[in-house]
């Protein structure tokens, strides 16, 4: 008679008495764990058989009994169990893992949009009314540090429960957020370049029309030149054209205060309350005079770096997390297979 041991076997004649031969490729110890039991029916109904292993590289013969049989198999289905377990703690470890990196996340995006003076430069690329570039940045960040909390419940639920059903919602779940992530970074990368090319128009504007008018944009100006040790947008000659300046809103001053040397620079809030180390020679218009006592380079450069750094710290992070959305897809993809 002929018995189909494996998918991949060749076929097994056996007679009374004489020696019975199989040839077969062993691919898996996942297809050997799936035929265990109907070979070793077959064998319990022989008298000790001879089994050839065949691959093209190979060829083993080897005797089984019923006792040889049952140890042989029973060693394969302890070397899948060993994989099972070792993967269900990989991924158990590596959830733990995830939430943690989704606090963090959720951490980074919260901070980018509470922390004071990083609100207050924000305004500065503002573009007719919508927010900032930095804030969409943000709020990805926390809504992707959110998701990572309730797909973590799900991989460690059916790494603990070994449910073929919640490791699939956790694959799916973690692509989708991979997929999601790769979106937000390519459009970030875009919309950086748009930001940075409309700057200078952008912050020349606001200084020009809404310098000394607007509260907030006076503030937002005011830290940048403070933070930053810089004066305008390119220079200096930029506020003779702005409304702050015709209109002598300034009181006589040729340039903010906050172009000017700061005594108190190092404090907090020295952007609101200036105090400036020489005043009179600050203001003069004669560069030779002003030239210790006022900043000399505009904050358009400064404006730029600044952007991209806190562009790239978020984009950083986000890759962090793609990095190891992956590894938790390929874990996930192993223990199922295992079940």
């Amino acid at each position: 008679m002929k018995i189909d041991a494996l998918d991949v076997a060749d076929d097994v004649e056996t007679k009374t008495g004489a020696t019975r031969s199989c040839a077969c490729a062993m691919s898996s110890l996942v297809n050997v764990q799936n035929h265990v039991d109907s070979l070793c029916e077959t064998v319990q109904a022989m008298t000790p058989v001879s089994i050839e292993f065949r691959t093209n590289n190979w060829v083993k013969r080897v005797k089984l009994s019923v006792r040889s049989c049952t140890s042989h198999f029973n060693y394969y289905k302890m070397a899948l169990g060993c994989g099972a377990k070792c993967a269900k703690g990989v991924l158990i470890a590596f959830n733990l893992i995830f939430w943690l990196s989704g606090a963090a996340m959720l951490g980074t995006g919260i901070y980018f949009l509470v922390d004071t003076d990083k609100v207050t430069l924000y305004r500065l690329f503002y573009t007719d009314g919508s927010y900032a570039l930095i804030h969409y940045l943000a709020y990805a960040l926390i809504g992707v540090g959110g998701l990572v909390f309730v797909v973590g419940f799900f991989g460690c639920c059916g790494a603990v429960r070994e449910s073929k059903c919640m490791l699939v919602t956790y694959f799916i779940f973690l692509f989708l957020i991979l997929g999601c992530e790769t979106a937000v970074g390519i459009l970030a990368v875009i919309f950086q370049d748009k930001v940075i090319k409309t700057l200078e128009e952008n912050v020349s504007s606001k200084l020009k029309n809404k310098y000394g008018l607007d509260e907030t944009i006076t503030e937002s100006i005011d830290l940048a030149q403070a933070k930053f040790d810089c004066c305008g947008v390119k220079k200096a000659l930029d506020y003779d054209k702005s409304k702050w300046k015709l209109d002598n809103l300034g009181q006589d001053d040729n340039v903010s205060k906050t172009c000017c040397v700061l005594k108190n620079r190092d404090d907090d809030d020295a952007f609101k309350n200036p105090i400036p180390l020489n005043g009179t020679l600050c203001q003069s218009q004669d560069s030779k005079q002003n030239m210790n006592f006022r900043h000399q380079k505009g904050c358009l450069i400064k404006l730029e770096e600044f952007i991209r750094s806190e562009s790239t710290v978020l984009l950083g992070i986000g890759c962090g997390i793609a990095g190891l959305e992956i590894f938790g897809m390929v874990f996930a993809i192993c223990l199922c297979k295992e079940i």
